[in-house]
């Protein structure tokens, strides 16, 4: 049997992240949510998510902080930027340091499972042809 998805997703707007995460449950994926980007750091090094959805704007710390660094100890996750204020400059910010997509909250759900799964392709891909950094 396989294995449930694994998605962190990191935002501090609550009603919104705690719909998204209840949407994705039901699309039977394995989903922990954090309000802020405090633990962040620690959440990924210690459990196997299999893709992080992160927010541009976190209070305490900024999302492109927390990818720089995520991306300092590993390109191992995919990343997905979220944002309902994204900007050029922090969008490109974000591609500069590696993202799998950026997903705006005015997309509806169905549109964060289809970027789920092709990034997860692209990086079994990637994993499969290039090895594990």
């Amino acid at each position: 049997m396989e294995d449930k998805i694994r998605i962190l997703l990191v935002d501090d707007e609550l009603d919104y992240i705690n719909m998204m995460q209840y949407w994705l449950r039901k699309k039977n994926f394995d989903v922990d949510v954090l309000y802020n980007g405090e633990q962040v750091l620690e959440k990924v090094k210690a459990e196997n998510y299999n893709i992080l959805f992160l927010d541009l704007k976190l209070p305490g710390i900024d999302g492109i902080d927390i990818l720089r660094e995520i991306r300092a100890f590993s390109r191992k996750i995919p990343i997905i930027i979220f944002s309902a204020y994204g900007t050029k400059e922090k969008l490109e910010q974000a591609k500069q340091l590696g993202i799998s997509g950026f997903f705006s909250k005015e997309k509806g759900f169905n549109v964060a499972v289809k970027m789920i799964c092709t990034a997860l392709r692209i990086h079994k891909g990637l994993s499969d042809t290039e090895g594990e950094k």
